[in-house]
């Protein structure tokens, strides 16, 4: 779609609270998991991707710039969605945010992974942070296995 190749050059824990880049893609995922994913994206990142979908220039992001984003975040949503049905998870529309202050509310305890990468149109990270949820046995099923035993 946007004709660019990408390399991963950095997998890190991420120990901040804040976003990586300027532009992000917040999309929060519950189901057997609840987390959130971060599409962050540097300026010219962010440009480029205007450039590559629309054939439109920029400088800085402004409203384009965030709407060609949030666009490609829900390709990449619908796309993750069809892949990950098994799983049970439930894919929020991408909530877009400008700026580096705002916090990422990862789940409670949980160390989040920023995946670093390089791009014909700039830097970019995806910033993923999930907590399996627990389950409560379920006092039935235990009675009914030891009745079989």
């Amino acid at each position: 779609m946007l004709k660019c190749s990408t390399e991963r050059h950095g997998l890190v824990i991420k120990e901040s609270k804040t976003p990586r880049y300027l532009l992000n893609a917040m999309i929060n995922v519950t189901g057997q998991a609840d987390g959130l994913v971060v599409l962050s994206l540097s300026r010219n990142a962010a440009v480029g991707v205007l450039h590559r979908m629309l054939g439109k220039k920029a400088s800085l992001i402004n409203e384009d710039v965030r709407d060609a984003v949030g666009e490609l975040a829900n390709i990449i949503c619908g796309s993750a969605k069809a892949k990950l049905e098994h799983l049970e998870l439930s894919i929020g529309i991408p909530k877009m945010v400008a700026g580096r202050n705002h916090v990422l509310n990862f789940p409670p305890n949980v160390l989040p992974l920023s995946i670093l990468f390089e791009s014909d149109i700039g830097p970019f990270a995806i910033e993923v942070g999930f907590a399996q949820k627990y389950v409560a046995p379920n006092p039935d099923e235990n009675q009914a296995a030891c009745a079989s035993a």
